[in-house]
């Protein structure tokens, strides 16, 4: 990185003697034009620049590597209160003709009285905003232009509800499933989209994102089962998707319109066993719905045995509770994969069956899934065996609610005969298929929420695409989400920031993906800072006003744009980064759930190397880190690239102690042209420094974090890296 020095600055830096003036201009009105001012008096491309500052003025820039900011301090720069246009130059300031508050400030480096604009160094801009004055002085204070500030976002709302259109980042995927082809929806890759408005057969939904349907771009609505903890697409009357968007509903933005009756089916599984259920007759009872699918392993089946050798009937039930979902049930469906093996000798009687039982509190009748009975030899169902049972005989008449619980009743009857029964029953997967709608008419009970209740859907299309790049192309990336950001909204240009390629080479990866929404206005600020820590990156201004992303690269990507010297730099002072920000161990808590705001995954990162060196105790030194954005998957132990991953990036800041070094750089040739995020290095040769750090060398690479530039002087303190 570093500065770009014009080649007449880069010469005058290396003479013997060097006299450095900074000149200012103070733009006024539309920003072409500007007032002169400088520490000496000078003339530069034809204008003349009166010498009128007489404080010494410094520039402060700063950067933090443990949460991703920067920042440059406030100039204060001290005027004398001349004569300007026969009046005192303070009227001029503010309550003349030209407006100069909020409006650009620019500092340059001039050497040895150099008379082309071009051939100075642009050391700072920034913007006025607030000017005090006696009868001898002026004070300006001037604080970086930062073109984000008095900004929230999102911007557009409806016209007649005022609603915000949702604004979402990122990749998503819908869930698949209709009432005619019915499916699990465990799919939690959506986001979530105001509901604004409610007509006689219409749900309508608001966001950003015009949506054409196709993959990835398709507006397929969902209804949050909360009870089941499922996203369930929404069908029109056909069972067909409503995927597009409408772009009549509103002149700001898009739409997405559904029946409001809210047509669904879905498959869901028990929500956990029933009290009612014994535990001591029946073996790991869980196994019966831990996982979606179909699973026939022998080990994860819940088991009961029976064993008879005289006439008795033994059964017992396996309850299960079902989430109650919302709206009028018109379908249910029991699926049940199951295995029952019967061995016998002698010569018994017997009858083994396993039932669907009525549900209390409902009419109907019990359905036999199996029924196994008297005969030779080892009798069983060979292998696992899918049921699927028809539940609304139970529904009709009991206001099409949902059953609760659902009892299977495993059972051996021993008539007579001689001998004995053993009979096994393997119970591996339990499925409810569900139709269900809202009953807007109010007939039933059974609809227990209206469409009016309803405050969100969902929907799993993508976020926005880039407008940075002329593409069409989905934001899928924080860093990328970052600069969308800064151009949609502050005007920021388009051009590439310094470092841009070298940042998206790293960070457009799948450990590096985002997803975010949001509805309700925040500041933009906010934002960016979030972004900016949560994928590991710093945006910072330069001296000319351009942007630029600094990040650390992985050790053997580095290299330096300075070696320093014992005879370039004084005042060397060598410390450690504290102990008190050491971090050894993070509980990353990322993937935010669409609706409740939990958060899905959970991992613990941990750097044992350091807890050991440290003397950390066991439920010392720990961080709890929420991610709202990042959903890459982070590592629990540091990897050798720092940019594989969130975890690893900060342990490699935070997960040790290192050297840090302050010093001031007399040597121009070298210090004129450094910024903050560029890498040095401190020379390794014997007698070329006048100490080594703690005993050990100077092999490593170091990071300005902090450069304070005065007319003839540049401070820095840099930290190691890598």
């Amino acid at each position: 990185m570093s500065l770009t020095l014009p080649s007449a600055y880069s010469t005058a830096l290396e003479k013997t003697i060097i006299k450095e003036n900074w000149i200012i201009q103070l733009y006024y009105d539309g920003g072409s034009s500007f007032t002169p001012i400088a520490l000496s008096d000078t003339t530069v491309g034809s204008v003349f620049y009166q010498g009128v500052v007489t404080n010494k003025p410094s520039v402060r820039t700063s950067i933090s590597l443990e949460d991703s900011k920067a920042k440059t301090s406030n100039i204060s720069l001290t005027i004398a209160n001349f004569k300007y246009n026969d009046a005192d130059f303070s009227a001029e300031l503010f309550l003349g003709t030209r407006k100069y508050i909020n409006r650009t400030i620019k500092v340059y480096s001039q050497l040895n009285d150099e008379a082309t604009l071009s051939n100075c160094l642009q050391i700072y801009q920034g913007r006025l905003i607030d000017i005090s004055h006696d009868d001898k002085i002026i004070n300006l204070n001037i604080t970086e232009q930062r073109p984000w500030d008095f900004i929230s976002i999102p911007q557009l709302k409806t016209d007649r509800t005022k609603n915000y259109y949702t604004l979402a980042y990122g990749d998503y995927t819908p869930n698949s499933s209709t009432r005619a082809s019915q499916a699990f929806c465990n799919e939690k890759k959506l986001y979530p989209v105001k509901v604004d408005r409610l007509s006689a057969t219409h749900l309508i939904a608001i966001q950003e994102r015009a949506l054409d349907g196709n993959s990835g771009n398709e507006g397929r609505l969902h209804y949050y089962e909360k009870n089941a903890d499922a996203f369930v697409p929404l069908t029109l009357t056909n069972n067909a998707y409503n995927n597009v968007s409408i772009s009549t509903h509103d002149p700001n933005g898009n739409a997405i319109r559904i029946d409001n009756d809210l047509y669904r089916g879905f498959i869901c599984k028990p929500t956990g066993l029933n009290d009612e259920t014994d535990p001591s007759l029946w073996n790991n009872e869980e196994y019966a719905f831990d996982v979606i699918g179909d699973d026939s392993s022998y080990s994860s089946g819940a088991r009961e045995t029976f064993v008879a050798s005289s006439n008795s009937t033994q059964s017992s039930e396996l309850i299960f509770d079902v989430p109650q979902v919302e709206g009028e049930i018109t379908s249910m469906k029991l699926k049940v994969r199951y295995r029952v093996d019967v061995d016998k000798s002698g010569s018994p009687v017997y009858a083994v069956t396993l039932e669907n039982t009525t549900p209390e509190d409902y009419s109907g009748t019990a359905d036999t899934i199996v029924n196994i009975q008297t005969s030779s030899g080892t009798q069983d169902t060979g292998d696992v065996i899918s049921s699927l049972i028809s539940m609304d005989s139970f529904l009709s008449g009991n206001d099409n609610k949902l059953l609760n619980p659902i009892k299977l009743n495993a059972e051996l009857v021993y008539a007579g005969g001689s001998g004995s029964v053993t009979a096994n029953f393997y119970v591996y997967d339990v499925h409810i298929y569900i139709k269900t709608a809202l009953d807007v008419a109010g007939s039933r009970d059974a609809s227990k929420k209206t469409a009016n209740d309803i405050e969100y859907l969902y929907v799993g299309a993508n976020g926005l695409t880039e407008s940075y790049s002329g593409s069409n192309n989905s934001v899928s990336y924080g860093h990328e989400a970052h600069r969308d950001l800064l151009v949609r909204y502050t005007g920021y240009t388009t051009t590439n920031p310094e470092n841009w390629s070298a940042l998206n080479t790293d960070r457009a990866t799948s450990n590096w993906k985002i997803r975010y929404w949001l509805d309700e206005p925040t500041d933009l600020i906010k934002i960016l800072d979030k972004l900016s820590y949560e994928f590991a990156f710093i945006f910072k201004f330069r001296p000319d006003g351009t942007g630029s992303y600094v990040h650390i690269k992985q050790t053997s990507e580095l290299s330096a744009v300075q070696t320093l010297n014992k005879d370039d730099i004084k005042n060397l002072n060598i410390t450690n980064t504290s102990f008190k920000n050491l971090m050894t161990k993070m509980e990353i808590n990322y993937e935010r759930h669409p609706a409740d705001g939990k958060y899905l995954e959970t991992i613990t990162g941990t750097n044992s190397t350091a807890r050991t060196n440290f003397n950390i105790q066991t439920k010392e030194n720990i961080k709890k880190i929420n991610l709202d954005m990042n959903v890459g998957t982070p590592r629990t132990t540091p990897q050798s690239d720092p940019n594989n991953d969130f975890y690893s990036y900060y342990d490699n800041i935070l997960g040790d102690i290192y050297k840090q070094v302050s010093c001031e750089i007399v040597n121009p040739n070298k210090g004129y042209n450094l910024e903050t995020g560029d890498i040095i290095q401190f020379s390794n040769s014997t007698g070329e420094m006048p100490i080594n750090p703690f005993g050990g060398d100077w092999t490593n690479y170091y990071m300005i974090t902090q450069l304070n530039r005065l007319p003839n002087k540049v401070n820095i303190v840099a930290r190691e890296v890598g």
